[in-house]
């Protein structure tokens, strides 16, 4: 009898734990899988398996949607609102992990039995013309029931009976979570891309450093070199073309550009196979070799384009005439018709935009201009800067605005042959008294990047009664921008406040997040002070800001992300190391410049040789004075400054 409750006891206890694993699965539900469940996390589930979700998640918002990308990773970077902003109607990017058109194919099937779709956007890599349709192995690559036509009970009894691992890994994901992507939570459900948040504010500089930093993310492919799938593949995009066009859909199929690691391993032969395949079935817009190809810093791997060379894409098919493209981008192939890889890659090579797309712009530095103050770190005398100001002119340099410098990179908008950039930090009436006379008469522009809560303080900081250095008020910023050759930038509304004089402990000096600060405390403390900077430009009459500089220079990557979620375009640090390279079409270069702080004692010499000798700086300076720069000073401030 002992034996037999033994085992009865065993028994119960597996049948328990089994009901335990099933509540568990169902009640977590780390695929997404059942529209019920009450921890419903669509990133999560999106990550783990987006052929599941995404069709779950529309399902469950009927008539939201009606338009869809579709295609393997190779689509990931073609954004609903790009697509938006050139065909209208609501898109939803289907993409999925893996090379397979088969699943495309019967996707799209899908699609269109649910409702009037108006268009499909079909996005073709390298990969879908090799051995990649084969089926991945375990729950990540299970498309939907309602797509793959398998019985519900049976599609849903697999999750339910699932490893609990998957289940116990989201909670402990979900107690890791943080507002900024991570490995397991790397989509936007509500658009179903990629979450690029933080890829997309990371400063990118020269070709030669961007690889430096990211060059194994690069290595060349491991594949069948003959392209084995070929006519797979073309079979397939000629049943969706066929499908689309007895729904009244209107198809788009985009070959996307390929980064110069993927095609190197491919002779034309192969290359040409595959172009014309696809053009005995279907109209196809060729971007696979273009000079985006040969600049990595376009990919964020080897076979991930960004989203910026995606919208470069969309632009040149809309005829989007106000978008800065490079030549020899993008071929539109007739059904019939072909391209030769030879041909491209030959366009590609000797494009004008290798040679062109790209500029380097040193920008300078400066604080306060007093001819009865020894000059310091923060101030220099009003004599020195004229004196540099005459330099520069007779350099042939060519100080530009920010709004050049923006159109450059969005509209290719061609800078001067030796451009460079004057900045001054805080809004010192001395800047308008001394600095915009010398400006003026050149005919230079420049840049001040005005603290929003000083801005009119002549006599006191903020509401106290204690001192300080007086900052421009309305008459300055009127005639100031009347000329035309100054802007007036962020310097945040209050995020670099001087502690001794301040109430409220700790003070914030800068905008990094303050001891003990969550990251929902920091985000709001930053999208509020960005919100009354722009409030306080309008009341001054200043045109809304797009460009800030860092208190200090001190930021953190959420920091970045947040500011370009309120409109920042650019952002300047006081990094003296940076290279400031900026490319036509890539909007990333524009974050995170550097700036050097024109320091005292720089003679005439070293101002003259410096562009000669240092790419990035025209006042390299002494190396000591080149380590005493505002960072460094920036514990040591004398009333309000920096």
């Amino acid at each position: 009898m002992r034996g037999k409750k033994w085992l009865l006891t065993v028994v119960c206890a597996l049948l328990l734990v089994g009901v335990v694993c099933v509540l568990g699965n169902w009640l977590i539900d780390p695929f997404g899988v059942f529209e019920a469940s009450p921890l419903q996390w669509d990133s999560y589930a999106q990550t783990l398996n987006p052929r599941g979700s995404k069709v779950r998640y529309i399902s469950e918002r009927p008539g939201e949607y009606d338009s869809f990308v579709v295609g393997s990773s190779s689509a990931a970077s073609y954004l609903p609102e790009t697509l938006e902003r050139y065909y209208g109607g609501s898109f939803y990017n289907m993409f999925h992990y893996g090379a397979d058109t088969d699943y495309d194919r019967e996707l799209v099937r899908y699609l269109l039995e649910q409702g009037e779709v108006k268009r499909i956007v079909l996005v073709l890599g390298l990969s879908d013309a090799y051995a990649l349709h084969s089926k991945t192995e375990g729950l990540t690559a299970v498309p939907d029931y309602r797509v793959s036509g398998e019985n519900e009970a049976a599609y849903k009894l697999r999750f339910l009976f699932a490893s609990p691992s998957f289940a116990m890994e989201k909670l402990s994901s979900l107690r890791k979570d943080t507002e900024m992507p991570q490995t397991f939570d790397v989509f936007l459900p509500e658009s179903g891309t990629y979450d690029k948040r933080l890829r997309d504010v990371e400063p990118i500089g020269s070709l030669q450093d961007y690889l430096t930093l990211h060059g194994e993310d690069y290595p060349s492919e491991t594949a069948d070199t003959t392209l084995p799938d070929i006519e797979r593949c073309a079979g397939n995009v000629a049943a969706i073309r066929e499908m689309c066009g007895e729904a009244g859909t209107e198809l788009t199929v985009i070959l996307t550009p390929f980064c110069r690691e993927q095609i190197e391993q491919y002779d034309n032969a192969a290359l040409n196979a595959f172009y014309q395949a696809l053009s005995d079935v279907t109209d196809y817009w060729n971007f696979s070799i273009t000079p985006l190809t040969y600049d990595e810093r376009f990919f964020y791997d080897v076979t991930h384009t960004r989203n910026a060379a995606a919208n470069l894409v969309l632009a040149r098919i809309a005829g989007d005439e106000s978008v800065g493209l490079p030549d020899a981008f993008g071929a539109y192939c007739r059904q019939g018709e072909s391209t030769d890889a030879a041909q491209l890659k030959k366009a590609a090579g000797e494009s004008a935009y290798l040679q062109n797309g790209s500029a380097t712009v040193p920008i300078l530095l400066y604080h306060h201009l007093d001819p009865d103050q020894p000059e310091s770190e923060t101030t220099l005398h009003p004599e020195t800067f004229e004196r540099q100001m005459h330099l520069l002119k007779e350099q042939g340099y060519t100080p530009i605005s920010f709004d050049e410098l923006i159109a450059f990179v969005e509209q290719g908008t061609p800078l001067p042959e030796k451009p460079v950039m004057i900045t001054f930090d805080d809004g010192y009436t001395s800047n308008a008294v001394y600095a915009y006379p010398v400006l003026r008469e050149l005919g230079f522009h420049a840049s001040i990047f005005a603290i929003g809560c000083s801005i009119g303080h002549d006599r006191y900081y903020k509401d106290t009664q204690y001192s300080l250095t007086p900052h421009f008020g309305q008459d300055e910023i009127t005639e100031m921008l009347r000329s035309g050759l100054i802007s007036i930038g962020s310097h945040t509304y209050d995020m670099h406040q001087w502690p001794p004089y301040e109430t409220v402990k700790p003070a914030r000096e800068n905008m990094l997040p303050l001891p003990g600060e969550s990251e929902t405390e920091y985000i709001d403390a930053v999208q509020t002070d960005a919100a009354r900077e722009a409030e306080t430009f309008a009341a001054f009459g200043i045109p809304a800001p797009d460009v800030l500089a860092f208190p200090e220079g001190a930021h953190t990557t959420l920091t970045d992300v947040v500011l370009r979620e309120c409109g920042y375009k650019v952002t300047l640090t006081t990094d003296e190391s940076r290279v400031n390279t900026v490319v036509v079409g890539l909007p990333q270069t524009l974050i995170d410049l550097g700036r050097m702080t024109v320091l005292p004692g720089m003679t005439d010499e070293q101002l003259r040789t410096s562009g000669q000798t240092r790419e990035q700086s025209l006042f390299p300076g002494p190396p000591c004075m080149r380590t005493a720069g505002f960072a460094a000073f920036s514990g040591r401030k004398p009333v309000f400054c920096g």
